[in-house]
């Protein structure tokens, strides 16, 4: 039920995909369609504040997951009523910890990066102990360092440069990650994950990291708690 208007119809994009897995015992669910009218969006309130609460509204990378828990950052991008309907929908083996105070703007996946279980990167200008959720207190932490501003095209960019942060994960301690970002993927090798280097040159121009551009639909693993 995502809070953009130009993207309502994104999914039918998919539909193909979508039927695919039904058929192969996949289990489809879809939130119900918001009708984001006018009085959902109060665009002159403060960051954090101008998705209103009136009906369930969320992007799927409010989402982080952490085994059967699933951290749902509360913002413009993301509102209460989207985190009370997840777990309804997920049902009681899973937890949805609906997460405030901790980036305010849209999405989760330039803040916090589980890596593997136990240990995650973390974003410095906005992770910090009093707002860390509870259930992550545990982990094992890497401070993102200072990253590289890859630029952009046109009058503003879309995304800050903490996108650089937005790789993708895709194994325990297995990463795909902006080669241009030299520094921090130094950090990561000492922490002894394995960096696949890429390139996505317009990420800070479109909006949009590895992480952004992807979902992990075919995993392999067993469903796990990690508190």
């Amino acid at each position: 039920p995502m809070v953009l208007r130009s993207r309502f119809l994104e999914g039918f994009a998919y539909k193909e995909l979508f039927l695919e897995y039904l058929e192969s015992g996949a289990r489809w669910l879809s939130a119900p369609k918001p009708q984001l009218t006018d009085a959902m969006y109060e665009p002159t309130a403060p960051p954090g504040e101008r998705l209103r609460n009136l009906e369930p509204a969320f992007d799927a990378a409010n989402v982080l997951r952490f085994g059967t828990d699933l951290l749902y950052q509360v913002s413009d991008s993301g509102n209460l009523l989207g985190a009370r309907w997840l777990q309804a929908a997920v049902g009681d083996q899973y937890t949805v910890h609906p997460c405030e105070g901790l980036y305010t703007s849209t999405h989760i996946d330039s803040t916090i990066v589980p890596l593997r279980p136990g240990l995650m990167l973390v974003n410095p200008s906005r992770v910090n102990e009093r707002n860390l959720p509870a259930f992550l207190r545990g982990w094992d932490r890497i401070v993102c360092p200072e990253l590289t501003d890859t630029g952009y095209v046109g009058d503003h960019p879309r995304s800050s440069v903490w996108i650089g942060m937005n790789f993708l994960v895709i194994a325990p301690g297995k990463a795909i990650v902006d080669k241009r970002q030299t520094v921090l993927i130094r950090e990561l090798e000492r922490h002894g994950v394995e960096v696949i280097p890429a390139q996505l040159t317009h990420s800070r121009t479109l909006g949009g990291g590895f992480h952004c551009v992807t979902l992990d639909v075919r995993r392999r693993g067993e469903l796990a708690t990690y508190r």
